[in-house]
Formats: structure tokens, sequence, C-alpha cells
């Protein structure tokens, strides 16, 4: 009790501090203090205190304390008692500081959850009906975060007067009402009846899109996404489709970047009562017309999937031409009528024009996308490039090993010589794609020699990627490809001298450190451990000793159920030298494998 009663008096005495700091730390013990206390004179002593302090305290304080309080239900006793916390939540949900309320509103969620039923419809109602009854505003807001909490516990015969209570607040006189309950419509949404979402919410959310007040109705887009969850494509199609297409002609910029940013969800929701491919021309207005930049670069953003829900004639005829267009540089000619092209929106369509391919077909790709592709990889922006070259994969499952030799990989050899080395990192990062759809023999004429330059390239990030792509690489092409078309130049590296050649030994050591799980013991063994492991076990340079460590640990992990008398005669003494080294971090790692 003694306990209960200092912890009682320190959060007193700490909120009484001059210092901020420890006010808002002693607020967050509320909690601890609790449960130090005790349930009843948490309820007894605790509660009425902070429910004091809310008159009392600064904004921050209280933010601590209404996000403290909903993790109260246990200390006071469990779940039936969680309704007394909402004399002190309420203080809270009616203050004017936006952020206090809402916590205190999420506070209030997270106990409504836990009430009995009983005690849900007895003080949870009761506190609803207060707080949407308000003179002031700000409790009101508060309100219309409550309902989807209470709506489920309610009889269904006092279920409309609920609803009620919720339009009333979506019509309230103030926009920061109307706005706060338009917000939380989805989630009212998720609890209600079918058909109340039909022939209520439906009717309600066209009158608040339509709301005079933009910070009302911006929300509209967001909303719609969630509530056609709720409905099948015909419903969708006849409550939201007007508004739908009348957000083309919006003012309000924000419901126009979230019809591009939604667009595809929300096309396929209305699909096929409404048919997508009949939605191309509000896709291109979108993309190519409208005159805020991020409406198009939101559009943009959306080319790869929208084509995909869309036959290769469409996208032949309606969508490339305008792509086209939207991918010239700006020194050069624009299609009449459409805004100057940017360099975002330029980055968009380079990082999806590729999947289109997959829609269009083989032969479409060489005369039609192809030369659009190229454009972008001789582009002067770096980005563009990068763009193009990390999404290759549908290109190059589409064109074929023959027209890919032909048409793609010379563009992509030239790249790969590119003197940005984001941009040659940017090749290196899909070797495996071509490994996987080329097959072995166009790869090795082609793209081994990148692979093998990359492992020694200036930039780590070009040689990581390079010993990332070696597991992968030899997930498709075998064992036997690794042993005889990389590893002899991994074994030349570990062997290298003079100033810089310690990038290429700790090189050597980490494609053994990644290679350690894939290949054959016997390989582990003769070659990544005896001719490269060890060896630099003992090198000069500390950071290849660090190297060395780290795989010889890989290396004893593979082979400790395969062959572990190698792994007691032949790396364990290794360990044991390094674990005895001058540096504390090859030490670390030395003494880590042996543990």
């Amino acid at each position: 009790m003694a306990g209960g009663v200092d912890a009682f008096a320190l959060l007193v005495e700490e909120l009484k501090s001059d210092d901020v700091i420890d006010q808002v730390n002693a607020a967050k013990r509320v909690n601890t203090i609790a449960l130090a206390m005790g349930p009843d004179r948490a309820r007894s002593q605790l509660l009425p205190f902070l429910r004091q302090c809310v008159d009392d305290y600064t904004d921050e304080i209280l933010l601590a304390i209404a996000e403290s309080a909903g993790t109260l239900v246990p200390a006071l006793g469990g779940n039936e008692y969680a309704h007394t916390l909402i004399p002190l939540l309420e203080s809270l949900a009616e203050k004017e500081e936006t952020i206090v309320r809402q916590k205190a509103v999420e506070s209030l969620v997270v106990i409504g959850k836990s009430m009995p039923a009983q005690n849900i419809q007895n003080e949870f109602k009761e506190l609803m009906k207060r707080l949407s009854a308000g003179d002031f505003f700000p409790s009101r807001i508060s309100s219309s975060g409550l309902f989807a909490t209470l709506y489920p516990s309610t009889p269904a015969a006092m279920r409309p007067a609920l609803r009620k209570q919720y339009e009333a607040l979506a019509k309230d006189e103030m926009p920061m009402v109307r706005s706060a309950a338009f917000q939380h419509m989805p989630k009212f949404v998720a609890v209600l009846e079918k058909d109340v979402i039909i022939t209520e919410i439906a009717p309600l959310f066209n009158e608040l899109s339509n709301d005079m007040q933009e910070s009302v109705r911006e929300i509209a887009m967001e909303n719609m996404v969630e509530i056609v969850k709720f409905l099948s494509a015909e419903e969708a199609s006849r409550l939201f489709g007007q508004f739908f297409d009348n957000v083309q002609n919006e003012k309000c910029s924000l419901m126009r970047v979230n019809k591009a940013k939604h667009f595809v969800q929300l096309v396929s929701a209305m699909h096929p009562t409404r048919p997508i491919r009949d939605q191309v021309p509000a896709f291109i207005h979108l993309l190519a017309s409208d005159p805020e930049f991020e409406v198009r670069n939101a559009a943009a953003s959306n080319i790869g999937t929208f084509c995909e829900k869309l036959d290769s004639a469409t996208v032949l005829n309606q969508i490339l031409p305008v792509l086209k267009d939207l991918s010239q540089p700006d020194d050069q000619p624009v299609v009449q009528g459409s805004t100057s092209p940017t360099q975002q929106v330029r980055e968009h369509i380079a990082e999806n024009a590729c999947s289109i391919s997959s829609v269009i077909g083989r032969d479409p790709t060489i005369s039609t996308l192809l030369p659009l592709l190229k454009l972008f990889l001789g582009d002067e922006q770096i980005e563009i490039k990068r763009k193009v070259l990390r999404t290759v994969a549908p290109l190059v499952e589409t064109l074929g090993s023959d027209a890919c030799d032909q048409h793609f990989i010379p563009e992509v050899l030239k790249m790969a010589q590119d003197v940005q080395w984001r941009v040659r990192l940017a090749v290196v990062e899909t070797l495996p794609v071509y490994a996987k759809h080329l097959g072995m023999e166009l790869f090795n004429s082609r793209f081994k020699d990148i692979q093998t330059r990359a492992l020694s390239d200036s930039f780590a990030h070009i040689r990581e990627r390079a010993i990332k792509n070696l597991e992968e690489l030899c997930s498709c092409f075998g064992d036997s490809w690794i042993n005889e078309e990389i590893l002899p130049s991994i074994e030349e590296a570990s062997k290298g001298t003079g100033p810089a050649s310690y990038l290429g030994r700790i090189t050597s050591l980490q494609a053994v450190s990644q290679l350690a799980g894939v290949v054959p013991s016997s390989a582990l063994t003769d070659r990544l451990v005896q001719q490269i492991a060890i060896p630099l076990a003992r090198d000069k340079v500390t950071n290849v000793r660090i190297a060395a460590a780290d795989a010889l640990k890989k290396c004893a992990e593979k082979l400790t159920g395969e062959n572990p008398a190698f792994v007691r005669d032949t790396i364990r003494p290794v360990l044991v030298d390094l674990s005895q080294d001058s540096d504390v971090d090859v030490k670390y790692l030395a003494q880590s494998a042996l543990a």
C-alpha cells in the first residue's frame, strides 16, 4: 500500500515540475503508476486527479495523458471498469487542440472495444449524446469518431436513431464538424448493413462530396475507395459513377490527385457495369491535360497497372501515342493541347513502359514500344535510364531470346559502359532477369563479362550487387557454371596485390560468404575455403581479415552437418588464430564463429 501511495506522490510531484519534459515523462508513466497503486486506489484517487489535470496543464501534457489513458483498463481492474475512464477522456475530447482530441477519441475507441455490451449502451451511448449535442464544435467533432464503436452493440430498433445522430453531424453548420463526420464515414460504413449504405450513406456521401467547403469535399475520393469495397459493381456504378466522372472538372486539385492515384482501383470496382475501356479518355485527360502537375504525376504512376486492364488494341491506339508525346524531352515539340511534360512524369512513364509489352505482345513491342524505350535510354537524365533498366523483366520475357538479342540487348550493353555508376548499377541489378529468360549460352556471350567486371567495379554498390547476383545466377545455371565461369575470376581477385587490391580481396571473401550456402561441399572446401578464405585470414589489411572471419563463419555453418571433420581440422584452427587477433572486430567475429 505504501508503495502505491509513494508512486502516486511521485507522479504528483513530477507533474508540478517546472520542466515540461519531466511533466510529459511523468504523464507517460501513468499506467505504471496505476499498476503500483492497485485498481481501487487508481480508480478512486488517480482518475480524479488526472481529470483535474485537464484544466491545469498544457497540451503536451494532455496529449501524453490521453495516450496513456487508452492503456489503463487492466490497471483499473479489467473491462468491467473501462467505463470509469470516460469522464477523463470526455474532458480531453472537448479540448480545442486537434491532436489532443484525436488521441482522446482513439483511446475512447480502444476502451469502447473492451467494454461489456451493457456498459457500452449505458455509458458510451450517453457519452455520445453529450458530445454530439455539445454547444462547442470540438465536442461534436470528437463524437463523429465514436459511431463505429457504438453501432455494432446497439439493438436493431435503436440503430436508426443513431444513424440520424450521425447524419446531423454530417449536416452540421460548422464545416469542421462536417469534415470530421465525412472523414470517419468509411469506419462507420464498415459496421453498417448494406441496405443502409445504399439508402442512407450514399446520398449523404454525394451531398458532402459537393459541399461548398473544399476542406469537406476533398476527402470524398479517399472515402469512395473504402466504401466501394462493400458494394457490387452495379451498386458502385449507380451510386458513385456520376460523382467519379464529375471529379474530372473539380476545382479542388486534391480530389483530382486522389482520383488519379486510385483510378485503377475505382474503375475496376465499377467494371463491368462501367467497362474499363470506356474510362480511357478520362485517364488520358488526367495524364496529359490536367493543369496540375501533381495530378499528371499521380496518373503517370498508374500507367502500368491501368494498361494491364486493357486490350492490346486500346493500348496501341489510345495510350501509347499519348505516352510518346509526353516522353519527348522539353526541347522537342509536344502534342498540341497537352501540357508540357515534366521530369517526374517522364520518369513514371519510363518506369512503367516495359510492363506494357506483356499487354501488346512481341511484334507491337518491337515496332512501337522499343523506339520509346531507346529514347529513354538515350536521355540525358540518369534516373530515366535507370527506371527503364530496372524494370526490364516483362520486356525480356515478351521478346524472347532472339528478338531481345537483336533489338534490345545492344542498348543494354551500351548502358553497362556508362560513365555514371548508377546506370551501370541498374544493369547489374537486372542480370538475373536476363539469366532467367535468355538461357546460359546467350547470357555467357552477352552478360557474363558484365557480371565479372562488376565484381571489381570501383563503386561499392555495384560490387555488392554483383555479389548478391551470385546466388540467383547459381540457381539459374547450376553449380558447374559458377565453378567454371565465375570462381576463376574470384580466385584471381583474392590474389591481387597493390595499394587498391585489398578491395578485390574483400570482394572475393564476400563472394565466398554469399556462395557458402549454395555451392556443393566439395567446391566449398577445395576452392572457397582452401584457396580463398584461409590464405586471406592472414592478410595484413584488417578489413580483409574481418571479411575472412565472416566468410569462414558462414562456411563452417554450412559444413558442420556435412563435413564436421573439415570444420574441426581446417576451419576452427584458423578461427582460433583470428580470435587472438590484435583487432577487436576480427576477434569478435572469430569468437562468435567459435561459440
